[in-house]
């Protein structure tokens, strides 16, 4: 995607993102970056593959590698509870912290940073995720950063409890 925008190959993405993370890691080493390679033509454009060589096999079907995810259809929103009061999530990012300026979900207390946690879906699923926050989010006792949210999971953000549900309040 970042490739298409910016009208480079993708592999010319990758070669400078590792240029880059390597040029960090080795600072001693230096070396001018290689030339970019022109952009693939389009498929249409590419020549048949010469009698007796395969040609590639179309990419329906098979899995996708780690990181790529399908574009979700329509997820299906989330219910998060706070001192009885239903809150539905159907966005890509709600924000819980201290005062509605900067949050969704605005819990006045001097120990929730403004920012405290965000509740993000990515692919169809949704992830509690802490926003750098000084006290944390914790899951049966123990902190977590990046957690994904299950049915019927209860978070704890200081002293506050936080419940979640796939199915509507009645």
């Amino acid at each position: 995607m970042l490739a298409e925008d910016r009208g480079l190959a993708p592999d010319d993405v990758v070669d400078a993102a590792l240029l880059t993370l390597f040029s960090r890691a080795q600072p001693d080493v230096a070396e001018p970056p290689p030339a970019p390679r022109p952009a693939s033509p389009p498929p249409a454009a590419r020549r048949p593959a010469p009698a007796g060589m395969p040609r590639p096999r179309p990419t329906a079907g098979l899995p996708r590698p780690p990181g790529v995810a399908r574009a979700p259809a329509k997820a299906r929103p989330l219910y998060l509870n706070y001192l009885g009061q239903w809150y539905v999530i159907d966005q890509d990012e709600f924000v819980i912290g201290r005062g509605s300026k900067y949050s969704d979900l605005p819990i006045k207390d001097a120990n929730i940073s403004r920012r405290h946690a965000a509740v993000v879906r990515r692919g169809g699923e949704y992830f509690i995720m802490d926003l750098g926050s000084t006290n944390g989010i914790e899951f049966h006792g123990e902190r977590v950063d990046n957690h994904r949210i299950e049915e019927g999971a209860v978070y704890h953000l200081c002293d506050h409890e936080i419940r979640f549900s796939f199915i509507p309040p009645a």
